[in-house]
């Protein structure tokens, strides 16, 4: 994808620093330094952003994370390694290794030491368990997998477990401890619709509408009251 379409342009933030300040006088070379200032901002974001979500080369661990670019994509499918289909993940594969592949649908920090991921594939999800363990998993690894994006594609490597209590986020009732998470695919960071959203009831999207708009009243009467 070209910068032009990742992000606005310069000429775009001037456009909307034109549109915004409409009708207040400005002179064009301050327009045009105030949009300069934008442009610098968001390179400077995207920068950041790609940094965060990339692995850390100083990390020893780094091999066991990150992301994998096409051609080391294409290299590895011909491995012959074993894929494990989600909906396939028992209690009977407890303490064995699996390779699975999916889209991230949840990704949750606990915290700089653990995170918790829930994979979907054909309708099937599993809640994965990323913990910082010495010459297994780095803090830089869970800052990683806390920094992608939902709805990416993601590969995961790792050892099959099952919890003492029911697992209510996913329909698998084991569980993965990560060992290797690699992202093949980013998604967008802003998807306009997610999986849980999808799968409201009418009931929750009416009580959801109904809390919406008695927040909205209640900022309403707010702001007429510190008018007056």
């Amino acid at each position: 994808m070209s910068e032009e379409s990742q992000a606005p342009s310069m000429e775009q933030n001037q456009q909307q620093l034109e549109d915004s300040t409409a009708g207040a006088p400005q002179s064009k070379k301050a327009a045009k330094k105030e949009a300069a200032k934008l442009e610098k901002q968001r390179r400077r974001e995207e920068r950041s952003a790609a940094a965060g979500a990339s692995a850390d080369d100083s990390d020893p661990l780094a091999a066991n994370y990150g992301d994998v670019p096409l051609h080391d994509l294409q290299s590895k499918a011909v491995t012959g390694r074993k894929w494990t289909q989600i909906g396939d993940l028992t209690a009977e594969l407890k303490d064995q290794e699996v390779l699975v592949r999916g889209r991230a649908q949840t990704i949750r920090a606990v915290s700089k030491k653990m995170a918790f991921l829930v994979i979907r594939e054909k309708g099937f999800t599993v809640q994965c368990v990323l913990s910082v363990a010495p010459e297994l998993v780095s803090p830089q690894m869970v800052k990683f997998a806390t920094g992608l994006s939902r709805e990416s594609y993601v590969d995961i490597e790792g050892i099959v477990s099952v919890p003492k209590e029911s697992i209510k986020g996913a329909s698998q009732q084991v569980e993965i401890q990560i060992r290797k998470l690699y992202c093949i695919s980013k998604a967008l960071p802003t998807l306009p619709i997610n999986i849980e959203d999808a799968a409201r009831s009418e009931v929750e999207i009416e009580k959801a509408l109904q809390v919406c708009f008695y927040q909205h009243v209640s900022e309403i009467k707010i702001f007429l009251f510190l008018g007056s």
